[in-house]
């Protein structure tokens, strides 16, 4: 279980990253870029059982190519994530005119059309390119927007960090939370973003992943059937300097009249969509994230239906259509099985509560 940080600890790491955030904005774009490059490898050149997760995992979801292949995969990904941090820094400080000139749209009608019908819209997205400035252009240009968070274990840090993802305009929903305050959210006809692509340290499904088990949260396709929500894939990729958002058309939900089967074959479906983005521009993808800890074991449940005891579906059952089962309030959060794992944050499988750790191993 980790630590709990002492109040100097919280300081000293609040401080510094502070610190480092002003010298960004401060220096010109390009010494900023390289400055978070060279960190960054200094990073990795210390913590190297990070550095060697991420040479394991191109080597495991791209086998047989040679060994420079990997290595300037990694040193592009890096690059990719420098280039990240540096502008995450500077978005306090654009205007409505310098966001514009940074990203350009595509497949924003889908978006339009799913405000139409009036039941709300999931955009479900991943670590992928620059995955903090799109969620913030999206607030800027549409009311009614929520991204799903976990508090960060520092709570100076915290809020450091959310005034800069508020910056747009759109509120935050606590993963601790996400069950009832999305389904409200979702029914006053408002967007829910959800990063997708991370460990799920306890419940869910195993869904195939660059052809390994992957353990992933249900709560997306749970929190669509329930609420009859438009169900969106949205990603971005860098082009040079500026990113380019694409929304694709809506995701149909499996048809199969075995609820559990359904949800399983939802996340894969999900799942399989961020499988094709990484591998359009693998670079792109935050690599030094641990997506294959969780190990499959008798009692979980896998997408292709392969299971030896009863699966973690506590909470699919026949509340997928927003009935009330027993006592239960129909908006209470079902149990671990469709809690979600939120941006930048990953937990620790076993002993420690969902909501309550950052795994230092999985981040």
């Amino acid at each position: 279980m980790a630590r709990k940080k002492s109040p100097l600890a919280i300081q000293v790491e609040y401080q510094s990253i502070r610190g480092l955030l002003k010298l960004f904005q401060t220096l010109p774009f390009s010494a900023s870029k390289a400055l978070c490059g060279r960190l960054l490898q200094l990073l990795l050149f210390v913590l190297s059982k990070r550095r060697r997760l991420v040479e394991a995992n191109l080597r495991a979801c791209f086998p047989g190519r040679p060994d420079t292949y990997y290595a300037e995969l990694g040193e592009r990904s890096t690059a990719y994530l420098a280039r990240g941090l540096a502008s995450f820094s500077r978005i306090p400080l654009m205007d409505a005119q310098t966001m514009e000139d940074t990203v350009e749209i595509q497949g924003f009608e889908h978006l339009r059309e799913a405000f139409a019908k009036g039941k709300g819209a999931i955009t479900f997205t991943a670590h992928y390119g620059f995955w903090e400035l799109m969620a913030i252009y999206v607030t800027r240009i549409y009311p009614k927007v929520s991204m799903v968070v976990r508090p960060l274990d520092n709570p100076m840090l915290d809020r450091l960090v959310m005034s800069i993802r508020g910056s747009g305009g759109g509120g935050v929903i606590d993963s601790k939370r996400v069950f009832k305050e999305g389904i409200r959210h979702l029914r006053a006809n408002g967007l829910l973003g959800v990063l997708i692509d991370q460990n799920f340290h306890k419940g869910g499904v195993f869904v195939d992943f660059f052809g390994r088990p992957a353990a992933t949260s249900t709560l997306v396709p749970i929190l669509a059937r329930r609420t009859g929500c438009t169900l969106l894939p949205m990603h971005n990729v860098w082009l040079g300097d500026r990113i380019r958002i694409i929304c694709e058309p809506p995701v149909e939900l499996s048809s199969n009249p075995d609820a559990h089967r359904a949800i399983e074959e939802d996340t894969q479906k999900l799942t399989s969509i961020v499988e094709r983005w990484v591998r359009e521009d693998p670079a792109q993808w935050l690599w030094l994230h641990n997506r294959w800890k969780r190990i499959p074991s008798s009692s979980d449940s896998q997408a292709d239906g392969s299971e030896t005891n009863a699966p973690h579906r506590s909470g699919l059952g026949l509340q997928l259509s927003g009935e009330k089962k027993n006592n239960q309030n129909q908006d209470d959060e079902p149990d671990a099985a469709t809690r979600i794992v939120t941006p930048s944050t990953a937990v620790r499988p076993g002993r420690q509560s969902s909501d309550e750790r950052q795994d230092e191993n999985d981040n």
